[in-house]
């Protein structure tokens, strides 16, 4: 694994990395709640759009790239009911707390991978639903994230990222990086109380900043899948890119 991601707008370093990973494994707790909170509701909205955009049925095999503690492979089972469900994540306590999670629903169709995105450890094709849900921008390798995706998509397959977007239009844009800057995790603060130590939803900022602007993604997304799609929540502050191999 490569120690820096570099983009069009910046550099993230192993130590940076490494803090991310500890603030989401600590945001565990909250997770949903919080999140719910500094996105005004949006998150889920979005995170439920893009399940109904990639058409599950019964019996699809599918991949939750960056499962975290469950929220998205929760709203797959109670929704469908894949052949095979993947959640990856590259952090143990991440895997273990979506075990937890989801020990309620029917846990014969769920399997836990740790693996990275840039490497990703299943046959070409495999996969007929892709989904990360705000997860892609804490990868080394953005590119290289999106190709293996791609790879593993089967050729009647589709992907979904969810993720906080960084909008094109200037004034949105320096709205956005205000607020992820310093009233996000101001809102994080006030909804976290004396529930958590510290403040896990200031990491948010370090992976912002480095995250390249709502059209760079979707051309990034585009170069690997034949029909794609982009829907902005929050006036672009959220995003769902669609990527098809069809």
């Amino acid at each position: 694994m490569n120690s820096t991601r570099k983009n069009d707008t910046g550099t993230i370093s192993k130590e940076t990395w490494r803090e991310v990973i500890k603030a989401i494994e600590d945001s565990i707790p909250l997770y949903d709640e919080v999140n719910n909170v500094v996105s005004f509701g949006k998150a889920q909205i979005a995170r439920s759009y893009a399940l109904q955009s990639l058409g599950l049925r019964d019996g699809v095999t599918v991949l939750d790239g960056g499962i975290g503690p469950g929220t998205t492979s929760k709203l797959i089972l109670s929704t469908v009911k894949p052949s095979m469900l993947i959640g990856l994540d590259e952090s143990v306590k991440q895997l273990k707390a979506a075990k937890l999670n989801l020990a309620s629903l029917d846990m014969g169709q769920l399997h836990t991978v740790r693996a990275s995105f840039e490497y990703l450890p299943f046959k070409s094709g495999i996969f007929d639903g892709i989904i990360t849900c705000y997860a892609l921008r804490d990868s080394f390798d953005l590119s290289r994230s999106l190709a293996e995706y791609s790879r593993v998509c089967s050729i009647r397959g589709s992907f979904a990222d969810v993720d906080i977007g960084k909008p094109d239009n200037p004034l949105k844009r320096w709205g956005s990086i205000l607020y992820v800057k310093y009233i996000m995790p101001l809102r994080a603060k006030i909804a976290i109380h004396d529930k958590l130590k510290g403040n896990p939803w200031r990491m948010i900022a370090p992976t912002f900043v480095t995250l390249p602007q709502n059209s760079t993604m979707l051309d990034m997304v585009r170069k690997q899948f034949a029909k794609t799609e982009l829907k902005e929540f929050l006036s672009g502050g959220i995003i769902v890119i669609i990527g098809r191999k069809y």
